[in-house]
């Protein structure tokens, strides 16, 4: 009747919590009445009263605590001690769920009572930036469906490490393949367009860098063209002379390309091709571009130029740096 999940990977640590309190078999209409809430740091006394109420109607009751075990620094310490010291006690009616956003240390106190009483104890990291595109594979298999490598490596290039993000467009290539083939990087051109216009974003930045007005000029109008609204194209630049700051920083501190993914967490081919991108720009240059940014966005916030206006001036005003 013991739970702890802690971990970075929300959303397999939350489909967890949700398979154990359905395995509960508390009845819908009574489940809210029997299942408590703890936030934060609470006390010993407060955990050891919801865990002692009397079932309401039944056999079970649920009590999740969240957050709770990393509060061990101060007047928590003692209070962390005396919950680990309880857990023995636990009446055979209560459910007690500890979830935890982050990693635990290996002395927590609860954890190690935890491990003595062969609490149900589970883990769930983050997959780093080289292990994405495989655990978008291993994800697509738990949805009864397979992906091509490459598309995976596609999805995890342009999303990131949002996993729900992730989440929701497997389910959604899924739907669209509906004929049980592997999704492919076709599939998810089509069904992902801001992956399409990612790649643009690129193409534009290496155009700035290449000081080719008519070029970067061209991919701007294309991403208007297909419905991009401008200051969504605005925010992608910002973006992308943002990681080209942070990267080259880091580059000129010697840091291996692996170390600026991981500090970044970005795919590891994306920080190639932002890091050629920055070897573009002086630093005296990317400080130039970031001020001309914030002179653009105040000028479209302040109602001076349209939004359409400013972006052209600011792709003239960047590749003439």
């Amino acid at each position: 009747m013991l739970y702890l999940l802690y971990g970075e990977n929300d959303l397999q640590r939350e489909e967890a919590l949700a398979e154990i309190i359905q395995q509960a078999g508390l009845p819908p209409d009574l489940r809210d009445l029997n299942t408590e809430m703890l936030e934060g740091a609470v006390t010993a006394a407060t955990l050891r009263q919801a865990c002692s109420t009397i079932p309401f109607l039944g056999d079970r009751r649920i009590v999740i605590a969240r957050e709770l075990l990393s509060q061990t620094k101060g007047p928590m310490a003692k209070e962390i001690g005396e919950i680990a010291a309880y857990l023995p006690d636990l009446p055979p009616s209560t459910i007690l769920i500890f979830c935890e956003s982050k990693a635990l240390a290996a002395k927590n106190p609860v954890l190690s009572q935890a491990k003595k009483l062969n609490a149900d104890i589970q883990a769930f990291a983050a997959p780093g930036a080289k292990d994405l595109s495989r655990w978008i594979v291993e994800r697509t298999k738990v949805h009864q469906g397979t992906i091509d490598f490459n598309a995976a490596a596609l999805l995890a290039q342009n999303i990131g490490p949002n996993l729900r993000m992730l989440d929701q467009e497997i389910r959604k290539l899924m739907l669209y393949r509906g004929d049980n083939k592997p999704i492919t990087v076709e599939d998810v051109q089509v069904m992902a367009p801001y992956i399409q216009s990612a790649d643009v974003i690129f193409s534009l930045v290496d155009a700035i860098g290449q000081r080719d007005p008519r070029s970067a000029a061209t991919y701007l109008h294309r991403l208007l063209e297909v419905g991009e609204h401008p200051l969504g194209i605005f925010g992608m630049i910002v973006r992308q002379f943002r990681l080209l700051i942070q990267v080259r920083w880091l580059g000129d501190r010697h840091m291996s390309e692996p170390d600026i993914a991981a500090r970044l967490k970005l795919h590891p081919f994306v920080t190639g091709k932002i890091r050629t991108q920055a070897q573009r720009f002086t630093p005296e240059q990317l400080r130039t571009a970031y001020q001309l940014l914030v002179d653009s966005d105040l000028a479209i916030k302040r109602g001076l130029l349209e939004s359409e206006t400013a972006l052209d001036l600011l792709i003239a005003q960047l590749t003439s740096l």
